[in-house]
C-alpha cells in the first residue's frame, strides 16, 4: 500500500508546486487572476477546458452507476455529442464578445447582453447555489478515491482536507493560470488512468470484454436494456442526454475557461478536438459492467461494494498490484483537483465581480474585486467541505441537481447569441420558473411526467416564458443590440 500512497501523494505535491510556480512573475490583476490574461493557446485551453469537464464524476460516478444501474449510463456519452456540437457555434461567440467587452464571468455578459444588473445578479447567486453540489461532488470523489485506493488506510475526510489544502494554495497563489497548468498536468496521467482502466479490469476477469458482455448478460440481461434495472427508459435516457447537453457549456466555470483563450480560432479547433477527450469514458463505463458481471459470477464479490461509486477501485485493489492502482488513483484524484479548483476560482468570481461589485457595494474597484475573489477561495472550500462532511449523497445524483439547475440559463446565454426578440424580463422570468419546475419535480414529491428529467421539464417551461413574456415586455434597445451585432458580424480572428 506504500507504493499505491507514495504515488498518489507524490503527484499531488508535484501538481501543487507547479500551481504556485504558474504565478510567478505575474502582475496580480482581476483579468490575470480570474480569465489568466485571455492568454491560453491550444493546448492549454484543451487541457484546462477537458479537466473542467472530467472530474470525479469521470472516474467513479460513470462506473458506479454502470454497475449499480446499468445501461442508461451512457447518457453520458451520448450528451457530449449534443454539448460538442453547440459550442462550436456558441463557444467562439462567447470568446469574442468576451474579449471585446472585457467580461470575466458569466453574468457580465448576460448583464450587458440585456441591460440588467438585476439578471446578472440572479444569474451569479444561482452559480453560486449549483456550483456548491458540483463541488462538494469533487470533494467527496478525492476523499473516495484516496480511501479506497489505500485500503481504508486513510479516512476519506483526512483525504478530502490534505486535496484541499493542495487545491487552495495554488488556486489562491496563481487564480485561474495556476489551474491550467496543473490541468496540462492532470490531463495526461487522468488520460493513461481513464484509457486502460476497462482493459485491465475486464481482462483480468474475463480474458476480454467479449467474454464480460456475453457473463452480464447471462447474470444481469436488464443491464443492458432499457429500462435497465434501475426502472429508467427511454424518457428518461434522452431527457437526461439532451439536458445534460444543452447545459455543459452553462457552467460558469467552462464561461471563464473559455475566456481565457487567446483568440476564437483556438476555441473553435477545440470545439472540434475535444470529443477525442469523451472517448476515454468509455473503457470507465467498462469498468462498471465488468464489476456487475463479476457480481453475477460471484456474488459474495459484491458485499465488498458497500457503495455503488466504490464499484471501481474494489475492484481495482482485489485484482491489481500497488503501482496500478496508485496510477490510477492519482488519475482519479486529479480530476477530482482539476475540476474542483475551477469550480473554487468561479464561485470566489461570482461572488466578487457579480454581487459584491456589480450589487451590494458598487464603488470596488477591479483590483479590490481580485484581492476579494482571492480572499474568498478558501471561504467558498471550507462551505462545500463542510456540506460534504454533513451531507453526503451519490456522485451521479448531485451532477443531475447540479446540472438542471445551471442549464437553465441555455435559453438566455443562445437567445442572446442568436436573436434579438428576448428581453430581460423575459430571461429572469424563464429561469425563476426553470428553477420552481425543478424544485417541484426534484424535491416536492411531484412526479414527473413519463419519468422525464426534472430539470429538463423546468427547460422547457424555460424556455416557453421566454418567449411569451418577451413578446409583451420592453424590448433591449436598439443601440446595446446594435453594439452586439456589430462585434458578432466582424470577420473571424485567427
Amino acid at each position: 500500500m506504500t507504493i499505491t500512497l507514495v504515488i498518489i501523494f507524490g503527484w499531488l505535491l508535484a501538481t501543487t508546486i507547479v500551481g504556485v510556480m504558474a504565478g510567478r512573475n505575474r502582475t496580480f490583476s482581476m483579468e490575470e487572476y480570474f480569465v489568466a490574461g485571455r492568454s491560453f493557446g491550444l493546448l492549454l485551453f484543451y487541457t484546462t477546458a477537458a479537466a473542467e469537464i472530467y472530474s470525479s464524476f469521470a472516474f467513479l460516478g460513470l462506473a458506479g452507476w454502470a454497475y449499480s444501474k446499468g445501461i442508461s449510463i451512457t447518457y453520458a456519452l451520448a450528451y457530449g455529442s449534443i454539448s460538442y456540437a453547440i459550442y462550436f457555434f456558441i463557444g467562439p461567440r462567447i470568446n469574442r464578445l468576451g474579449k471585446a467587452m472585457n467580461y470575466i464571468s458569466q453574468p457580465d455578459y448576460l448583464e450587458d447582453r440585456y441591460g440588467s444588473k438585476g439578471l446578472g445578479i440572479l444569474v451569479a447567486v444561482v452559480g453560486v447555489v449549483f456550483i456548491i453540489p458540483y463541488l462538494q461532488l469533487q470533494i467527496m470523489g478525492s476523499g473516495l478515491i484516496v480511501q479506497l485506493a489505500s485500503g481504508g488506510s486513510i479516512s476519506w475526510q483526512t483525504a478530502v482536507l490534505i486535496s484541499f489544502v493542495a487545491a487552495v494554495i495554488f488556486v489562491y497563489v496563481s487564480g485561474l493560470r495556476g489551474i491550467g497548468w496543473t490541468n496540462f498536468m492532470q490531463a495526461i496521467i487522468m488520460l493513461i488512468g481513464m484509457g486502460s482502466v476497462g482493459y485491465l479490469i475486464s481482462n483480468h476477469y474475463f480474458g476480454g470484454t467479449q467474454k464480460m458482455f456475453e457473463t452480464l448478460v447471462q447474470f444481469k440481461p436488464t443491464h443492458l436494456t432499457l429500462p435497465d434495472t434501475s426502472g429508467n427508459g427511454m424518457f428518461w435516457y434522452a431527457s437526461t442526454a439532451l439536458l445534460s447537453g444543452l447545459g455543459f457549456w452553462m457552467w460558469p466555470h467552462l464561461f471563464s475557461a473559455t475566456y481565457s483563450a487567446k483568440n476564437e480560432h483556438v476555441v473553435r479547433r477545440n470545439a472540434v478536438i475535444l470529443p477525442l477527450y469523451q472517448l476515454a469514458m468509455i473503457p470507465v463505463v467498462i469498468v462498471g459492467f465488468a464489476v456487475a458481471a463479476k457480481v453475477g459470477l460471484d456474488p459474495a464479490f459484491g458485499a465488498k461494494i458497500a457503495k455503488p461509486d466504490q464499484a471501481m477501485f474494489v475492484a481495482l485493489l482485489d485484482s491489481m498490484p500497488g503501482w496500478v492502482v496508485g496510477l490510477l488513483g492519482a488519475g482519479g484524484l486529479a480530476a477530482s483537483i482539476s475540476t474542483s479548483s475551477g469550480l473554487i476560482l468561479t464561485a470566489a468570481n461570482l461572488t466578487a465581480r457579480n454581487i459584491m461589485q456589480k450589487g451590494i457595494k458598487q464603488d470596488m474597484t477591479d483590483m479590490q474585486v481580485a484581492k476579494t475573489g482571492r480572499m474568498l477561495v478558501p471561504f467558498f472550500t471550507a462551505i462545500a467541505l463542510a456540506f460534504a462532511f454533513l451531507a453526503p449523497s451519490m456522485l451521479v445524483n448531485l451532477l443531475i441537481v447540479g446540472y438542471s439547475g445551471i442549464t437553465q440559463f441555455f435559453p438566455g446565454v443562445v437567445l442572446g447569441i442568436f436573436s434579438k426578440k428576448a428581453t430581460k424580463v423575459g430571461v429572469i422570468s424563464g429561469i425563476l420558473v426553470g428553477l420552481v419546475a425543478l424544485f417541484t419535480y426534484q424535491f416536492g414529491g411531484v412526479k414527473a411526467p413519463f419519468n422525464l428529467q426534472p430539470g429538463f421539464i423546468g427547460l422547457i417551461l424555460n424556455f416557453i416564458t421566454v418567449l411569451v413574456v418577451s413578446s409583451f415586455t420592453k424590448p433591449v434597445d436598439k443601440e446595446r443590440l446594435d453594439r452586439f451585432e456589430k462585434i458578432l458580424s466582424a470577420p473571424r480572428a485567427e
